[in-house]
């Protein structure tokens, strides 16, 4: 891709950030290691965490250290199915906490090879099933619950809010999708590869969605229901969205057709498009005029939901 296409104020950053081999299987400790790393992110001031436990599942709770929250977010991370952990959200958490006032519930799920689909999204809603279960004891109201997630977490995030309304009981009043990774037919697209997008190109999606659908190939036409949120027909009644959406993102198509599909069906779909950005962007420039805009975009939509 070329680099003139991106904005000016992240162009450098690109052009020195190293690529990591995720489509080298043999060298998947190494992408995952230099994945964590770079994806730290500093906790804010004011903000507590504890952990949590429900049936072998452990969760990482971000709460204001001087009120009571009311509302929470099960918040996923991203990783691309392969990498990540709860900590990597302690910025966009932090800012959740602070801004709309509620706990940030993010389940460390298992992550593909070793646990391939369906095991992050079983946890996922492991998680949930808690949250709603101890939201009185915590003194978070039913009515004040959403999903968000980032990336890969946002693509879970989208299936699972799909799991949670097939199922019934108490469903979120939002969910927050930034740049979700949801459509396994991209991946099968091989003609994309040769346009190595910026960040995460579609040899490394090929390989992460291949990976994570165990015995399926992507762009399967057996693919189980929630291993791609794209794939589902019937969007009608799901809770209303925030999707943010990066220009020059692989994903970008993806996502947009999945905001058009869910107003068709009925549900409130607000987007944020961001031009001259790869995904993650946020991440990488996190002080910059437009990341601190595309998080404040999100956070308005879930105080708005939440409020």
């Amino acid at each position: 891709m070329n680099l003139n296409r991106l904005r000016p104020e992240i162009r450098n950053v690109i052009r020195w950030l190293p690529r990591i081999p995720w489509a080298s299987p043999g060298l998947l400790p190494l992408s995952r290691l230099v994945y964590n790393i770079g994806a730290r992110t500093q906790l804010g001031q004011g903000i507590k965490t504890s952990r949590e436990y429900t049936d072998g599942l452990e969760m990482l709770v971000y709460a204001p250290k001087e009120k009571r929250a009311k509302g929470a977010i099960l918040w996923i991370f991203g990783g691309g199915h392969l990498a990540g952990k709860p900590a990597h959200l302690n910025a966009i958490a932090s800012k959740a906490v602070h801004e709309i006032g509620v706990e940030v519930i993010v389940p460390k799920y298992r992550l593909a090879p070793k646990h391939p689909f369906p095991a992050d999204i079983d946890d996922c809603f492991k998680a949930w099933n808690w949250l709603t279960a101890n939201a009185e004891k915590r003194g978070i109201h039913l009515d004040k619950l959403a999903i968000a997630g980032n990336s890969a977490g946002a693509g879970i995030a989208a299936a699972l809010a799909q799991r949670i309304l097939d199922h019934g009981g108490i469903q979120p009043q939002a969910q927050c999708l930034f740049y979700p990774m949801m459509d396994d037919r991209v991946a099968a697209d091989r003609s994309l590869d040769k346009i190595n997008h910026f960040i995460w190109n579609n040899k490394a999606n090929y390989f992460a969605w291949d990976t994570y659908l165990g015995a399926y190939k992507p762009g399967s036409d057996n693919l189980p229901e929630y291993a791609a949120a794209a794939r589902r027909e019937n969007l009608a009644g799901l809770a209303a969205a925030w999707i943010g959406q990066c220009e020059l993102d692989l994903f970008a198509n993806e996502y947009s057709i999945y905001a058009r599909r869910l107003e068709e069906a009925g549900v409130a779909c607000e987007v944020c498009r961001v031009e001259g950005v790869p995904h993650a962007f946020e991440l990488l420039i996190p002080k910059s005029k437009v990341a601190i805009e595309f998080e404040a975009s999100a956070m308005a939509f879930l105080k708005n939901a939440l409020d």
